[in-house]
């Protein structure tokens, strides 16, 4: 697993890199660890983590600034604070933190946040694969790799991170009863949306990771709150 801890005092990088080490050599498991003194030198090195430990009062960027920046190129990693503050709930939902740990750290709470985080990372890897028929012939998907579908014109759009299928033999009522299961929800009657690729919600505008907005109906607009909260309660932990 790639680890990372981004903290801009020395003794807390050293002391929680120590504690994932001896974790990690205490289960015979392979990491690779990277060290951060400040959010700025993170975001340079565009790298992509399964983990990442992140201080939240940094100089010149913050944490939360600093996740912000990270989630436009990945989305899967899990985000665990490092904070002497516990109420920042509402800046921790827009980066889709995994949980917090409040400082002086203690070893028995990196492993048992490490434990969770392992679980959910090793659950995630299976991700299951879908055929669709498009008008680029025929294409195997990881159900992580959709970010949302369209239909427009009796034509249906797969949106990925960086490509775009379009199919004329599926109906999006098809789709959604087969991949409900997995996180999929309609917030318009021409949109399904992958939760995991949800960058935000602003009014009527759904913001995806790769940039692209989809608009939510107003009379689904509960519904599709409700359900996305759900999703972050369970799948990224938040407390």
């Amino acid at each position: 697993m790639k680890i990372a801890v981004c903290d801009d005092e020395l003794t807390v990088r050293e002391q929680v890199s120590d504690i994932i080490k001896t974790y990690f050599d205490e289960r015979k498991r392979n990491a690779e660890l990277t060290l951060y003194e400040s959010g700025r030198k993170m975001i340079e090195d565009e790298e992509a983590y399964d983990i990442i430990f992140l201080d939240i009062e940094m100089p010149e960027i913050n944490g939360i600034e600093t996740a912000e920046a990270l989630r436009k190129w990945d989305v899967r990693s899990k985000i665990i604070y490092l904070t002497n503050y516990s109420n920042f709930k509402s800046h921790a939902y827009k980066v889709h933190a995994f949980d917090y740990l409040c400082k002086p750290i203690k070893e028995e709470e990196i492993y048992a946040v490490l434990n969770e985080a392992v679980r959910y990372l090793e659950e995630a890897e299976v991700s299951p694969e879908i055929f669709f028929k498009t008008s680029q012939g025929g294409i195997n998907l990881r159900i992580n790799e959709i970010y949302y579908f369209e239909y427009c014109a009796r034509e249906l759009s797969i949106v990925c991170e960086r490509r775009r299928y379009t199919s004329a033999s599926y109906s999006l009522k098809q789709l959604y009863e087969k991949l409900c299961r997995y996180h999929f929800e309609m917030p318009h009657k021409s949109f399904i949306v992958n939760m995991l690729h949800i960058k935000d919600i602003k009014g009527a505008d759904i913001r995806m990771d790769n940039g692209d907005t989809v608009p939510l109906a107003q009379k689904r607009s509960v519904a599709f709150k409700n359900s996305f909260n759900d999703f972050l309660q369970t799948t990224f932990k938040l407390f």
